[in-house]
């Protein structure tokens, strides 16, 4: 009877070794496994004939930063690094620079031209004299201000009540220069008789103003009105309603703005 050859026990020359334990190292990787990228602990164990997958190794991304003097998340480039916003800054800034000293310049020029003798001297005949081109050479403010006083002063000398005749002729020249108040007051007193003979009212509500021309001291406003007159003619009332238009002449003093002067399109009803 033959005997049965012994079975040899499994060596490190066959099959898969149990992973041993290094000493000293608790659950540390040994060198061939570190090269197959198998990590094995002191509790592993791998049955006979069983192949060890490796594990895929995953990089850890490094935390973002978020300290004072770094960004969190990812860096953009700034605005102010491309270059077409650059050139467009910098065109920006030089018209920006150009427009300033225009109107340095202009403020400039109407200084010198405010301040000129000859405007001031040509004034005295009555004139609003200005440069060539520039029809008007105060400030924005005093011309406004300017303008409502000729309109406001219009209205006022035009609207005439034959019941009180005289006292609206007084209030009308209290706006009014010592110069022309001389020539308003003769023609009122020429035409006064046949006024309060033909009971004639007249009304002449502001319907537009604008200014012509303007220096520091004088202006000259165009002033449009809608001109009401109601009188008596042979016996019997009638009303008639022109639009009207008159170029007030005004001079700054101390005390405001005064009429110096009334041009009109035609002869006021009135002085009929």
């Amino acid at each position: 009877m033959t005997r049965p050859t012994p079975r040899r026990p499994a060596t490190s020359r066959g099959g898969t070794q149990r992973p041993r334990k290094i000493a000293g190292q608790a659950g540390a990787t040994r060198p061939e496994d570190e090269a197959t990228g198998t990590a094995t602990t002191e509790d592993a164990t791998v049955e006979p004939g069983v192949r060890l997958r490796k594990q895929a190794v995953v990089p850890t991304p490094p935390p973002a930063l978020s300290g004072p003097d770094e960004p969190a998340g990812p860096v953009r480039p700034s605005v102010l690094a491309r270059q077409k916003t650059t050139r467009v800054l910098i065109a920006t800034l030089v018209l920006v620079a150009l427009a300033l000293g225009l109107e340095a310049a202009m403020l400039v020029v109407d200084k010198v031209g405010d301040d000129d003798p000859k405007v001031e001297a040509a004034d005295n005949d009555g004139q609003v004299t200005v440069p060539d081109g520039r029809p008007v050479i105060a400030d924005d403010l005093d011309v406004k201000e300017g303008v409502d006083a000729a309109a406001k002063a219009a209205q006022e000398i035009v609207s005439v009540d034959y019941k009180k005749y005289d006292e609206e002729v007084d209030d009308a020249a209290d706006l009014m220069t010592s110069s022309f108040e001389t020539q308003y007051r003769r023609t009122a007193g020429d035409i006064e008789d046949e006024f309060v003979a033909n009971k004639t009212i007249v009304q002449a509500p502001v319907v537009a103003q604008a200014v012509v021309r303007a220096n520091r001291t004088r202006l000259q406003a165009l002033v449009f009105l809608n001109q009401a007159v109601v009188r008596e003619r042979n016996g019997k009332p009638e009303t008639v309603v022109t639009p009207y238009k008159v170029l007030v002449t005004m001079v700054h003093t101390d005390q405001g703005w005064f009429v110096d002067g009334l041009d009109t399109d035609g002869t006021r009803d009135k002085n009929n």
